[in-house]
């Protein structure tokens, strides 16, 4: 084949063509849009996350002081003190057989293993507590959560305790970003513990 034949079946390309003006500021202008949506929805998402997770580490806490409990057939308890506008919690073990009660802790028959500790320690952003809005109360209880101020309702106090037979207070701890809110309920004799989340439109629902 001749040079001309060769030359006019591959035919010589030259430089890509560059992108113009207008087409640069529609793909800007595009991305920016892409940026403006995806960020909030992120967000959004990254603070479900953080509340999810700070929920089911209280719940296998729990878990593991209720095992803990059963396995040294000694009893334990976290206690929640209030100060200020944040809440705390320490571990205690039970000294003299008769389940941790506030005045052996005070009196240092029921001696401290571990604490204060703070929530907000652990999880950015988390803390023990309600948002200012009106939460119903987990099913089947019905009504608003009395005294929103109070996220520790066990009873009437502000210790949960762990038998060595596996039982522990019944009652529930509620976490809040100050937006949404997660419950961690404890089914007393049974020792169940579940963790919930609210949804403003569908309610209470289990946590995933």
């Amino acid at each position: 084949m001749s040079a001309e034949g060769r030359t006019r079946s591959n035919p010589r390309t030259g430089p890509p063509r560059g992108f113009s003006l207008p087409e640069v500021l529609a793909s800007l202008a595009i991305l920016g849009i892409l940026i403006t949506v995806s960020v909030p929805l992120l967000a959004e998402t990254v603070a479900r996350e953080r509340l999810l997770s700070a929920g089911w580490e209280t719940a296998l806490l729990m878990r593991a002081l209720r095992q803990r409990a059963v396995a040294e057939r000694a009893g334990f308890g976290l206690r929640f003190v209030r100060s200020g506008g944040s809440w705390s919690y320490s571990l205690y073990r039970d000294g003299n057989g008769n389940g941790i009660r506030t005045a052996d802790i005070l009196a240092g028959r029921d001696p401290l293993l571990r604490g204060p500790e703070a929530l907000e320690n652990h999880h950015e952003g988390i803390r023990l507590g309600l948002p200012e809005t009106a939460i119903p109360q987990v099913p089947p209880a019905t009504g608003s959560i009395p005294d929103p101020s109070d996220p520790v309702k066990f009873s009437g106090t502000d210790i949960v305790s762990f038998s060595p037979s596996g039982s522990i207070s019944g009652g529930t701890l509620y976490l809040t970003d100050g937006r949404r809110v997660m419950a961690v309920v404890v089914y007393g004799p049974t020792g169940r513990i579940r963790a919930f989340h609210f949804d403003p439109g569908g309610g209470w629902r289990q946590a995933p």
